[in-house]
């Protein structure tokens, strides 16, 4: 009770005040037209050293229990007539007059002088506009979920933005570390203006349907040129940029589907840059005329079974299927030893990941026990079966992944000898995901996911995210799981979000909705005529050898990179 009192900065009381907000109905021909009156009461503004998310459970139970609980906050709340069902105006309720809530602050002072491709200097307005065009639902931004704890986002300056939340959400930090989008070029009357000039129907013309997608403008290092689809994007340097323009004046990113292509161009010299296959870094990683880096991806590849299935809902089941795959001959001969096996949601490089939960084994008999004793028996023909069905269904993935596609084989003959009847199929990307992926129509899917180094998992495994289109397309649901991921996604002490993190580390490897496979190595390439130059105040040059971040980013110094004539001799 002392610790909990004595992180209490200041206490505030806010004044009783009534107002009017607008919301919107689901079933309303207008949103936005209706009006509720609040008037809230005297509130308490208490300012905290630190962040604590047991604080309003720390204060109830000081208050004598079920204080919070007391208050309603549809008494506060008034409706113009009885249009409003009581259910849903008590739901309205309980979002405006929240009977507590954690308001974390962020204010984030911008560099001055810093200017867009166009030389519209970069301001507090364009951190708003984009907050607010990611929230627009027009605008169909897959990263909404990223903002709704956002209460508001407030211009204090054209060089400071306060961002104020309305619960904690310890991702904050990483989630403003998005592109900015100018103002000047997408807000309304921008846009209005444009679809007029198109022949467009401005009511209707968004974001997403601007020429801007296809021509875009930021603050970086490299201005946009020119987009050739399916060919390259070309990027010139900013003179302007703020940190001082980078060594290359140009730069190409080009598209080269065929592998052997790719391979051809970089060995002729046309590609300074490589991303090499798992059966050539053994040999280009000794070659004398290229630096290699390597190392784990943030991520993991994966077997994903539908949960919504009657077939998948015994987590034996599932446990199972994965212990029918040989998982180590993956690696070793089809990833030439280039990949690691992973347990479990997060990278395997943080400490987020729990290193004590070992591996499923390969255990084809131990499989088949489980298999029975979830009831599947094999019929005279050798096939399982559970009261006179088959056990049967189809394992999907992409189309232009051939590794994928062959663990998908793989795991198709495994599970039938096993007695299981499985189909494989492979399908366009964009059919895959619109017709498979986002209407949760699959049996099981071979996916795999690129990872951040932040420990949010709300939109991969929190039960609330299972909707069409959602990331949670299994189904997975787990209480226990939900409890933990709102408590890491609100958690500032690193140390009780890793102990979240394990424990749902176990939580999720316990259910099995995944088989997680592994994780792959990653090995770059460059010419070693490629080195980092540096130069003095004083205009002296000096010249370093490229080497990676903790996080193993190799071109975090990019700007910075030049090509020289020769290969440099560094001294270790």
């Amino acid at each position: 009770g002392e610790s909990f009192l004595a992180n209490i900065q200041a206490l505030r009381i806010l004044p009783p005040t009534t107002v009017r907000r607008a919301v919107a109905l689901p079933a309303q021909a207008e949103p936005g037209k209706l009006f509720l009156t609040i008037t809230y009461p005297e509130r308490v503004q208490v300012t905290l050293a630190r962040v604590d998310q047991e604080f309003f459970s720390s204060l109830d139970h000081l208050l004598g229990g079920n204080y919070f609980a007391s208050f309603s906050p549809l008494d506060y709340v008034t409706a113009p007539g009885p249009s409003i069902p009581p259910a849903t105006l008590s739901r309205l309720a309980a979002d405006l007059v929240p009977v507590q809530e954690h308001n974390p602050v962020i204010i984030f002072t911008l560099r001055r002088g810093v200017r867009f491709h166009d030389g519209v200097e970069f301001t507090a307005q364009d951190v708003q506009f984009t907050y607010e065009a990611i929230m627009d639902p027009r605008n169909l931004s897959p990263r909404r979920p990223d903002y709704e704890p956002v209460k508001a986002v407030e211009i204090l300056d054209p060089y400071r933005v306060k961002i104020t939340y309305k619960r904690l959400y310890s991702p904050a930090f990483g989630t403003w570390m998005m592109g900015i989008i100018p103002y000047h070029r997408l807000n309304r009357e921008a846009l209005r203006r444009e679809a007029e000039a198109r022949g467009k129907d401005p009511a209707h013309f968004t974001l997403r349907d601007s020429t801007f997608n296809r021509h875009p403008i930021g603050t970086g290092p490299f201005k946009f040129v020119e987009w050739k689809s399916d060919e390259y994007i070309h990027l010139v340097r900013n003179e302007d940029y703020w940190e001082g323009p980078p060594h290359y004046k140009e730069f190409f990113y080009r598209i080269i589907p065929d592998l052997l292509s790719q391979e051809m161009a970089f060995y002729a010299g046309s590609v300074d840059a490589y991303s090499a296959q798992a059966h050539q870094v053994a040999r280009l990683s000794q070659d004398p005329r290229y630096q290699h880096f390597s190392g784990l991806s943030y991520g993991y590849t994966y077997i994903g079974y539908n949960m919504r299935r009657e077939l998948f809902r015994d987590k034996r089941v599932r446990k199972a299927l994965g212990m029918a795959i040989n998982v180590e001959e993956i690696i070793r001969y089809l990833l030439y030893n280039q990949a690691e096996r992973i347990t479990g949601p997060f990278p395997k490089q943080t400490e987020y990941y729990n290193p004590d939960v070992p591996p499923l084994p390969y255990d084809p008999e131990g499989a088949l026990r489980l298999l029975g004793e979830a009831g599947w028996k094999r019929n005279q023909e050798g096939w399982l079966e559970k009261d006179g069905k088959p056990f049967k269904f189809t394992i999907i993935t992409n189309n232009g992944n051939e590794i994928r596609k062959a663990i998908m084989v793989i795991a198709q003959n495994a599970w039938r000898r096993l007695g299981i009847q499985v189909e494989a199929d492979s399908v366009e990307w964009t059919v895959f995901l619109s017709k498979y992926i986002n209407k949760a129509n699959f049996d099981a899917v071979i996916l795999g996911w690129s990872m951040g180094i932040d420990p949010d998992l709300y939109q991969i495994w929190h039960s609330s995210q299972t909707d069409p289109g959602e990331l949670n397309f299994v189904g997975y649901q787990n209480p226990v799981a939900d409890d933990l991921i709102i408590k890491i996604r609100q958690e500032y002490d690193r140390k009780k979000q890793i102990a979240y993190t394990r424990k749902l580390h176990e939580i999720i490897y316990e259910d099995q909705p995944y088989t997680f496979l592994y994780v792959r190595k990653w090995t770059a390439l460059l010419d070693r005529k490629i080195v980092i130059k540096r130069v003095a105040p004083d205009g002296s040059v000096t010249y370093e050898p490229i080497r990676p971040t903790k996080t193993g980013n190799y071109r975090f110094y990019f700007n910075q990179w030049i090509k020289l004539d020769h290969v440099p001799q560094f001294t270790p």
